[in-house]
């Protein structure tokens, strides 16, 4: 069971408060049990649900939005203000007492239009000074859930203040270490490029070192090779100390002539009787092969 207390204006008796007391089982579309009180006399009604889809089937809306206004009327949830209208227009709402008090009436004010959301048939409670003391009660008690609610979230403001400090200081902590990493980082990237920065000058010196010293074989190279070519043949020939030594050390390119036994006869020389002048004979022997000299000598006739 649901149910508010509120102190409400009535335009018909500005100057005498009034406190009206809605209940409901389930929401005010079921059905619902007003008590209203001065503080002298009290009076109570009740609404079926029959009657609130009846009034919802007048008006042409959806019980829901009708259980909306219901609500916002008779309980003062979110009075005066926009109910989310476009051009920002305001719903008021207003609660009116006849002056027999036997009928207390309900009305929504939009854009100065007045709209008659439902009304309900008033009768004088039994018991007036019970109800104003169940009244009194139930708004203690529902004072008292606020209040302990209201604890609640200070509670919970003051924990989320706490969280909000300790995540300030920790991410101002990382935001610190960040930044040591960074600096970090930073140095040890500057001293690798600078290391790497030495490493390519060292490597284009040496090359430059190497291409100098290529370019000066091959102008050595080009140089030698000019000056045996402006040489003559004959200066070539007395300036060069080893020609002579080659020439030596190959066999002489005269003519050679064969001579056997026989001839050697002819030619009035005497030959070793171990020596056979007859080369059929003796095939296996060695030959003996003599340099002529260059003046042929002249043979008798």
């Amino acid at each position: 069971m649901s149910g508010t207390v509120r102190r409400i204006n009535l335009s018909t008796d500005p100057d005498t408060p009034y406190f009206l007391r809605v209940d409901w089982a389930v929401d005010l579309g079921a059905g619902f049990t007003l008590a209203l009180t001065d503080g002298n006399s009290a009076w109570i009604g009740e609404v079926s649900e029959d009657e609130v889809t009846k009034e919802a089937k007048d008006m042409e809306v959806t019980r829901e939005k009708y259980v909306e206004d219901l609500l916002r009327a008779l309980t003062g949830g979110e009075e005066g203000r926009g109910s989310g209208r476009r051009g920002g227009d305001k719903n008021v709402y207003s609660v009116q007492l006849t002056p027999d008090h036997c009928q207390l009436s309900y009305q929504k004010i939009c854009n100065d239009i007045s709209v008659h959301l439902g009304s309900v048939a008033l009768q004088p409670a039994p018991d007036s000074l019970q109800l104003n003391r169940e009244m009194i009660g139930q708004s203690l008690k529902h004072s008292k859930d606020l209040e302990s609610e209201n604890c609640q979230l200070l509670e919970e403001n003051h924990r989320l203040k706490q969280e909000h400090q300790r995540i300030l200081r920790q991410l101002e902590k990382h935001v610190q270490d960040k930044e040591v990493l960074e600096r970090e980082l930073y140095s040890r990237f500057v001293m690798v490029l600078n290391e790497k920065k030495a490493k390519i000058r060292g490597l284009q010196d040496s090359l430059q070192h190497l291409q100098q010293a290529d370019d000066e074989q091959r102008e050595q190279e080009e140089e030698a090779r000019r000056s045996d070519n402006d040489k003559s043949p004959g200066e070539d020939e007395s300036q060069d100390p080893t020609a002579e030594s080659r020439q030596s050390i190959h066999p002489s390119q005269e003519p050679t002539i064969l001579i056997t036994g026989r001839n050697l006869v002819c030619q009035g020389i005497s030959l070793d009787h171990t020596f056979s002048d007859d080369e059929d004979d003796q095939p296996s022997r060695k030959r003996r092969i003599i340099h002529t000299p260059s003046p042929e000598p002249s043979i008798p006739q």
